[in-house]
């Protein structure tokens, strides 16, 4: 599993608190990847992060550190990987490796097959933002661009669909994956400013929404 995936599924089950500690962690561990720093263990970060206030060594070797532990590994992986001149390939089974408790292991065992199903909501989600989208109504829209999206009668979106994309944009999901809409060009970044989805995601799901509802 990537960092940033490990991270959004550890700090959804996390305090603030602890959300802040972790979160502490993941960007000194990119800030060492942006340096190109081989060195991710566990008392080179614990020490970067008691200097800026946050765990120290010991605190994350503690039983109370399994996350910080979890995403340092993480980030140790990807690191490995690209020494290698290897894209990583995110392998569930490989972080699970690393959990010795087995009621910690089990719980992100189930945290690890949710967030599977999410990435597939996802990909659905990614798919509407193409030039042609069908869903239960007929009606022609024209954005500001040349581009004509189509709303064709064919297949209705079900309950439990309909909350998947409300779900995808809301505060809360925006919230709790480090999100924001930026005000320039209005696509949607994570908190180290990468984006996550083009130009139009936000907008062309409000569109289905309102004219699936009407």
């Amino acid at each position: 599993m990537t960092p940033d995936s490990l991270f959004a599924s550890l700090s959804s089950q996390l305090g603030t608190r602890k959300q802040r500690s972790l979160q502490l962690i993941h960007q000194i561990c990119a800030e060492q990847q942006e340096r190109n720093s081989h060195d991710f263990s566990i008392a080179t970060i614990g020490k970067l992060s008691k200097a800026r206030g946050g765990p120290s060594e010991q605190a994350i070797r503690n039983k109370n550190g399994d996350e910080y532990k979890q995403l340092i590994a993480s980030w140790q992986c990807t690191n490995n990987h690209k020494k290698l001149g290897r894209t990583p390939v995110e392998q569930p089974q490989d972080v699970l490796k690393l959990i010795n408790e087995p009621s910690v292991r089990a719980e992100v065992g189930l945290m690890l097959a949710e967030l599977k199903q999410l990435r597939g909501e996802v990909r659905l989600l990614k798919s509407l933002n193409k030039d042609t989208i069908i869903i239960d109504k007929s009606i022609h829209l024209r954005g500001n661009s040349n581009s004509k999206v189509e709303l064709l009668p064919a297949i209705p979106l079900s309950s439990a669909e309909l909350h998947a994309l409300e779900s995808a944009i809301s505060p809360a999901t925006f919230e709790n994956n480090g999100w924001q809409e930026d005000p320039k060009d209005r696509s949607v970044r994570n908190q180290h400013g990468r984006k996550v989805f083009e130009v139009g995601f936000v907008s062309a799901i409000k569109t289905v929404l309102d004219h699936t509802k009407k």
